[in-house]
């Protein structure tokens, strides 16, 4: 929920007119209020400065690619705060710096929903901020063609990843797919869901505010013994059909043909009704997609799964995502000395 008209248009003052170490402050006191209800808003927090106060912010904001900090490292330092007390001779209501903003927001005191409507309404357009690189440039549409993009999708699944990659470059590719037809894709992170048992797949897909669709995505073997949880999760989510996209499918001799993966998923003997689920092998999706998407979609899918593999709540595995900028850059550096994809 936003906060009160008056309350956004302080931030939006502060965030517009003053230095980056008052903005920063800013976000780091507000959070700060919220774990110190009865904070007088007025002097400087303990501990504000320092190596687990204002540096570690400040590095946390850099290495996710946030901007509306600039360049500093220390904000606390910046603004002159000394040692790692509350300065008797600091009062942040009278510093000309602070005064607007604190003294608009101050009458929140006492109310902790207003104080972290402010706060996340700061992380919000400190978030906005965020310009990390793309790995995949613009490039035309000669450079994405069909075997060139599969040809990097097919690199990229070979990664050894512990399924990271090879989830979110599945999403990315069903994201750009399903877009066409306001069709929200939705992933998590990887092995959350059945370890929570809280979200129907590794990526589901909405429409209307309704899930229609939930895969399992996986390269490794273990989810054979779970089929029953699946059939468990199409009751409880109420879906007529379950995805499995996995690893070596056309290659295994339980399920490489129709009616061995038909006894795989509904036993004979078994006294129900038949589950309709789906085991597709990952690289026949891959080939399907690439075939479908445009160059623009295609070059959309791989920064999407990049985006994924940035974002600290899905992965925040950051070995992952230099690996992917090292595939995407080598694949790039042989398109542009004028190699081809192995014909088939």
């Amino acid at each position: 929920m936003l906060p009160k008209p008056e309350h956004r248009r302080a931030c939006d003052t502060l965030l517009e007119t003053k230095a980056a170490s008052v903005r920063t402050a800013a976000l780091f006191l507000m959070y700060y209020w919220l774990e110190e209800p009865a904070w007088d808003s007025d002097r400087v927090p303990v501990g504000a400065r320092g190596e687990y106060g204002d540096k570690l912010l400040c590095e946390e904001l850099t290495v996710r690619h946030i901007t509306l900090h600039g360049p500093i490292i220390a904000f606390a330092e910046n603004l002159g705060w000394k040692g790692n007390v509350a300065a008797g001779n600091i009062h942040l209501l009278q510093d000309t710096r602070f005064n607007e903003f604190l003294t608009t927001v101050a009458g929140s005191a006492g109310n902790p929903t207003e104080v972290k409507q402010v706060a996340d309404y700061l992380a919000y357009r400190f978030a906005e901020s965020k310009t990390e690189p793309k790995p995949l440039p613009e490039v035309g549409p000669e450079v994405l063609t069909y075997l060139r993009a599969k040809e990097l999708f097919h690199r990229l699944l070979s990664m050894k990843t512990e399924g990271y990659v090879q989830q979110f470059m599945i999403a990315a590719l069903l994201h750009e797919y399903r877009r066409r037809h306001t069709i929200e894709v939705k992933t998590h992170r990887p092995h959350a869901a059945d370890r929570y048992d809280d979200t129907a797949g590794d990526i589901e897909e909405w429409h209307d505010g309704r899930l229609i669709r939930a895969y399992e995505v996986t390269v490794r073997d273990d989810w054979k013994n779970r089929i029953s949880g699946f059939k468990n999760k199409m009751g409880k989510f109420g879906l007529s059909r379950y995805i499995i996209i996995a690893a070596g499918i056309n290659a295994d001799p339980e399920l490489s043909t129709p009616a061995k993966m038909a006894l795989k998923i509904n036993p004979s003997g078994e006294d129900k009704s038949v589950v309709d689920i789906a085991i597709v092998d990952i690289t026949d999706v891959i080939n399907f997609l690439c075939a479908e998407l445009s160059p623009a979609e295609l070059l959309g899918a791989v920064n999407k799964a990049h985006a994924y593999l940035s974002d600290r709540q899905l992965s925040g595995k950051d070995e992952f995502k230099s690996a992917y900028r090292k595939v995407v850059d080598k694949w790039l550096d042989e398109i542009s000395a004028g190699a081809t994809p192995p014909q088939e």
